[in-house]
């Protein structure tokens, strides 16, 4: 093994050399070029996660979970704001513990009347969170907010989620100079505040959404309710009809990929709350260091193989690359269903899979090389060429 890592190891070091040049190069003609954005959307989107949760969910029918805490209240079909209000008055008289307003309500209506009611209402009721949005405004951004939140004094929480395939939440998000407190963070700070001073001393920026299926209350506004129904529960209002704040999501669930944003949100209320339900992000230095140990070892094996096995070096290597690649998907599945880690692969997996192209080259600039010194270039390897 000593000699193996010796003798090879300046050859895989030269093969990891071209691998980052290789990186670099596809990596900067993204910047500049439209023809290179598939291949920088497919290193931005690449995320075992989906595949992980998409597992946990083939048999959902059977092991879906049920968060009783949280209640979907749909205000669809409503649009009056004085039954709007009412609704939230009855949610507040019967002790529900959060009612967060997934919908930001204009300063447009020209029913005052309805517009006074709503107003009294928040301002009465103290559990009552409402949302805001920022809106992208050419170089700048404009904030969204409910015509009530000034005069009421009502808290606010960011309902903005990612533009594409939503896969996390965090404490806050930053728009320019502007930091906001998430819709998500609101609700727990006023629900759970235990739990929320605990996910605010946690070193990761976001976390990952726990995709796994589960069950959510729905009551509609204009449905019958009781105090059972309500009491100590977590309300988050919003429109589940309005295909405006419908997302996509990187799993399937309940036959889709895009589901409602307030969904989205109890998903995220789920992943703070119920138990087994928080996930482990492997950071980004711990990610590129496990890719550059994973390739510099395959490099090592590769150049060995193909030095010493010549005849069979492309079998050997592939079929190696193989196990090797399967091995850690497998190894890191486990992780992240069994053990709520997310072990990140993508450089791992991408400088295993750039290794035998990058010994290649290697292999061919350095015969070049020892030909134009005017030394013996072997047409085949032989071990004993290498041997002191």
């Amino acid at each position: 093994m000593k000699n193996l890592f010796t003798q090879y190891l300046p050859h895989a070091l030269m093969t990891m050399v071209i691998i980052f040049i290789i990186c670099f190069i596809a990596r900067s003609l993204s910047y500049s070029s439209t023809y290179m954005d598939p291949f920088t959307q497919a290193l931005n989107n690449f995320n075992m996660t989906d595949t992980y949760f998409q597992i946990m969910n083939n048999n959902s029918d059977e092991m879906m979970d049920y968060n009783p805490d949280v209640v979907m209240y749909d205000i669809s079909n409503c649009y009056s704001r004085a039954e709007i209000a009412h609704g939230i008055q009855r949610l507040n008289d019967l002790g529900a513990k959060v009612i967060a307003l997934d919908v930001i309500f204009g300063p447009n209506s020209r029913d005052s009347v309805a517009n006074d009611s709503l107003l009294h209402v928040v301002k009465r009721c103290k559990n009552v969170i409402a949302a805001t949005r920022m809106v992208p405004n050419y170089d700048s951004f404009v904030k969204e907010e409910s015509y009530f939140v000034k005069e009421s004094g009502c808290v606010e929480g960011c309902v903005n989620v990612d533009n594409q395939t939503v896969r996390t939440f965090s404490r806050d998000l930053t728009f320019g100079d502007t930091t906001l407190n998430t819709y998500v963070y609101e609700v727990m700070k006023m629900a759970y505040p235990e739990a929320c001073e605990m996910w605010r001393h946690r070193t990761q920026e976001s976390e990952l959404i726990n995709f796994k299926q589960t069950a959510f209350d729905m009551i509609h506004i204009y449905d019958d309710i009781t105090r059972e129904d309500v009491e100590g529960r977590i309300f988050l209002v919003g429109d589940f009809q309005d295909l405006r704040d419908f997302h996509d999501i990187p799993v399937v669930i309940n036959g889709s990929r895009r589901i409602c944003g307030t969904t989205i949100h109890g998903y995220s209320i789920s992943t703070l709350t119920m138990k087994d339900r928080m996930i482990d992000d492997m950071s980004e230095i711990s990610a590129l260091i496990l890719g550059i140990i994973v390739t510099l070892g395959f490099c090592t094996i590769f150049c060995f193989l193909n030095e010493v096995y010549n005849d069979y070096s492309g079998f050997l290597s592939t079929s190696l690359q193989i196990i090797l690649m399967l091995s850690l998907v497998f190894v890191a599945g486990y992780l992240f269903i069994e053990k709520h880690y997310n072990v990140r692969l993508l450089y791992a997996l991408l400088g295993t899979g750039l290794a035998a192209y990058a010994a290649e080259i290697f292999y061919f600039i350095w015969l070049k090389w020892k030909k134009w010194r005017g030394e013996k270039a072997p047409d085949e390897f032989d071990p004993n060429i290498y041997k002191s």
